[in-house]
């Protein structure tokens, strides 16, 4: 089974003084994120879509879900590690938009600004991870989810090898997990060609010989 894991696209801010749970919809970058990663994977021969309960992940897959007639299953320990947060700003404007959250990451004040502690984060993601390879929904199967929840999946296939991997992974970026028998293998991390080119065909590095000849 080969995973390709679709990190949401940009959102808006999303501050809510009700104390409900931050839940913002993509900007318009994000919107134009979404159909070219969505356009780019439909034409692969993906068996299942599934995602985080967030509007930013189902939305960044619904272009795709559409296109090939497919539902999108929802899982909701894929959700980030602010999945009860009140507030949601982009990674990308964290410095100038977001020194609360800052601040209360910092001083490991979690329950106060919504957040699972990281040690609680990583076990739930990473069990969510191992139900999610038992169940095999098809020999290819698209999951949307967070740029936090794509770093602890990677930490888990890397196991031992990668105690304290991180890397900043891209708004509606692609990685590429292949599952085996006994083990998982990174095939691609943060791949972003779709914003760049057009796509006619299933071509490139993780397509088989047969194919590329035919």
């Amino acid at each position: 089974m080969e995973v390709i894991i679709v990190r949401h696209g940009r959102p808006v801010i999303d501050r809510r003084n009700d104390g409900t749970v931050a839940d913002p919809v993509l900007d318009e970058h994000g919107d134009w994120q979404a159909e070219r990663v969505s356009s780019w994977l439909a034409h692969e021969d993906v068996d299942a879509i599934i995602a985080s309960p967030k509007i930013r992940a189902i939305a960044t897959v619904r272009p795709l879900a559409d296109v090939l007639g497919l539902e999108i299953g929802i899982v909701p320990d894929f959700d980030e590690i602010d999945r009860n947060s009140s507030v949601y700003v982009p990674t990308d404007i964290w410095e100038t938009h977001a020194q609360d959250l800052l601040q209360g990451l910092t001083e490991e004040r979690y329950a106060d600004i919504g957040y699972d502690p990281p040690e609680v984060f990583a076990e739930r993601v990473h069990c969510a991870w191992h139900d999610f390879v038992a169940r095999r929904l098809g020999d290819k199967v698209v999951l949307a989810c967070h740029g936090g929840t794509i770093r602890e999946i990677v930490r888990a296939v890397l196991g031992d090898a990668a105690p304290s991997f991180h890397v900043k992974v891209e708004f509606a970026s692609i990685t590429r997990i292949r599952v085996e028998k006994s083990r998982s293998v990174l095939l691609s991390l943060n791949e972003t060609g779709h914003f760049d080119a057009d796509r006619i065909a299933m071509r490139g590095a993780m397509n088989t010989a047969s194919t590329l000849g035919s």
